[in-house]
């Protein structure tokens, strides 16, 4: 991280790569239970990306979606809950490309108070980061900004 730049000016390649050295990835067409296993080998990220053999972003399988999936499968979520999404899931099978979903990425070159503002709107806690082939290269944490923001307080 350069120290001698303000918060503003500062990019997410100066800092995306702070806390997460390596996002979680599963190839899409993957099982749902190799994102958990993914999702388990680094605990300091709360998703795994989604990318096709070329390593591009696909998508991503959240915490959230699979506490529900989760739930769904023993019987916390009732049939209430119970999509055509879900219903078409679990008759193809666990498939992560069933159930990603979509995220916008972010590059090195795009500035942290433009990150911040698309963490806020979407209430996200990470960001993707790609490169110019939308080739996943790292994962922009809320945490990476606040190492450089806590100097604001």
């Amino acid at each position: 991280m350069e120290l001698g730049k303000s918060f503003r000016d500062t990019l997410v390649g100066d800092v995306y790569d702070i806390i997460i050295a390596k996002p979680s990835v599963v190839k899409d067409g993957m099982g749902i239970r190799e994102a958990i296993d993914e999702m388990l080998r680094n605990p300091m990220t709360h998703r795994v990306y989604v990318v096709d053999n070329e390593g591009r972003l696909k998508g991503v399988v959240t915490t959230g979606t699979l506490l529900n999936l989760l739930g769904y499968k023993v019987g916390v979520r009732g049939m209430s809950a119970l999509t055509f999404h879900r219903f078409m899931r679990d008759a193809l099978g666990d498939n992560v490309a069933l159930v990603r979903q979509s995220i916008t990425p972010v590059r090195r070159e795009t500035k942290i108070v433009d990150a911040l503002n698309l963490m806020i709107k979407n209430q996200w806690d990470a960001l993707p980061v790609v490169d110019d082939d939308n080739r996943l290269v790292g994962e922009l944490v809320s945490l990476e900004l606040f190492v450089k923001g806590k100097e604001l307080f």
